[in-house]
């Protein structure tokens, strides 16, 4: 094939119809100045004119002017981008609250735990969050300090806030129970424990004894040894509440798997009477480290029967995400554990609170109300394929099925009005 005899030339279209083109080749030689009317020292100076001006051109800091002007406007939006996009760029939980049939108690019953108080003992709350600044917060009391008139998480993790925002969070994420009245009763420290037991029980005391609320929440427990610095006082404190009809949710605990030497749920978790949770991931499958309850109140004590096995219930508690510190960009933040599975169930347990809570027995002395309700829960769970029909020492009677334990109480409180 013959060379292409335009291959170097150049197109450039005329200024006054685009349409016709002029072929121009770069390499060719051009004219002397003297075609032009002009010196050689004349020409040389029109170049080094030119040469000038396209060097100032190029030197202008256009670029560095526009990514100063594109990240000052960036520093600027980046809270209003930031809170847009939160849902977005954030995974959710809706899940769990979705395979507890609890949004199926809002939706379908409009149940939101309007008139029920929640107490929760833990490391504190952070109330400028903004899924959090409209809840109803009754009363917050620091144990460790007595900071009462400063409202604020101690904990590192802000482990008090990501437990409230299961429970009452309405942004972003929406609560379990968002309208409960809520009491904040700060006994953790910043690592989320405690070395003193009496603060702890307390705490528990302030919440049934002076507020007077309807649900103790304890994501929070120790082991069943006499080491354990949650031992004998903030058992009696929970047996206190427990006998004057106060409802007692604790966790069951996260110290189970081979090795561990744990042979049963975590203090206060193993109170007859209080209902102790377990976790479980998305598809209903045990978290590994969820504890294993015991057949016998202590190593020699009587045997547990229905409804006070333990754990009673296991609800979802892995990769929970909740509220966190608000000062973040995304004040989300992602939690394991039985503490988290814990508050699905006082979440639950507040909206039927709501709706049967009044046409309960009373349960200041005989603990009737709490025992009605108790019953309820273990014939209302929903048993995994793999532990069978009977009670499990992780799973409980099984999970936790919101809308199934409502019918369950209703069925219960009409049964006993009739006898």
């Amino acid at each position: 094939m013959p060379p292409d005899p335009y291959r170097d030339l150049e197109f450039l279209p005329e200024p006054e119809d685009p349409r016709m083109l002029t072929a121009i080749d770069p390499d060719a030689p051009g004219y002397p100045p003297e075609a032009y009317g002009a010196t050689p020292e004349q020409a040389a100076a029109w170049r080094d004119a030119a040469n000038t001006s396209s060097r100032r051109e190029i030197e202008r800091p256009w670029g560095i002017l526009m990514a100063m002007c594109l990240i000052s406007a960036l520093l600027l939006t980046y809270p209003q981008i930031t809170s847009l996009f939160a849902g977005a760029l954030t995974p959710n939980s809706e899940w769990a609250y979705e395979n507890t049939n609890i949004y199926t108690l809002h939706d379908e019953l409009g149940l939101t735990g309007n008139g029920i108080l929640v107490c929760i003992v833990d490391t504190g709350i952070e109330m400028t969050h903004p899924d959090l600044a409209d809840a109803n917060l009754v009363q917050y009391r620091d144990f460790i300090d007595g900071d009462d008139h400063i409202i604020q998480d101690r904990g590192t993790d802000r482990h008090g806030t990501m437990m409230a925002g299961i429970l009452i969070a309405d942004g972003n994420y929406r609560g379990a129970a968002p309208n409960v009245g809520l009491v904040v009763a700060a006994a953790l420290n910043s690592e989320g424990t405690t070395q003193s037991e009496s603060t702890v029980s307390a705490a528990i005391e302030w919440c049934w004894n002076d507020m007077g609320v309807d649900i103790i929440s304890l994501s929070l427990g120790g082991d069943p040894d006499p080491e354990n610095p949650l031992g004998s006082q903030t058992a009696d404190a929970v047996r206190d509440a427990l006998d004057h009809g106060v409802f007692v949710v604790a966790a069951a605990g996260n110290s189970g798997g081979a090795g561990t030497g744990v042979t049963d749920v975590s203090v206060p978790a193993n109170v007859d009477g209080v209902i102790a949770v377990g976790a479980v991931d998305k598809n209903g499958d045990l978290w590994e480290r969820t504890a294993t309850g015991s057949g016998t109140e202590g190593a020699n004590g009587e045997i547990r029967i229905e409804p006070n096995q333990k754990p009673e219930v296991s609800a979802p508690g892995v990769n929970i995400i909740s509220t966190s510190d608000p000062s973040l960009s995304i004040p989300y933040s992602a939690s394991t554990g039985t503490s988290d599975s814990t508050v699905f169930v006082t979440g639950a347990l507040a909206l039927i609170l709501e709706r049967h809570g009044d046409a309960l027995p009373d349960s200041n002395s005989t603990r009737a109300g709490i025992m009605l309700v108790k019953q309820a829960l273990a014939d209302s769970c929903e048993p995994h394929d793999l532990q069978g029909g009977e009670h499990h020492p992780r799973w409980g009677y099984g999970m936790l099925d919101a809308v199934a334990w409502e019918r369950a109480v209703a069925d219960a409180i009409a049964e006993n009005s009739d006898t």
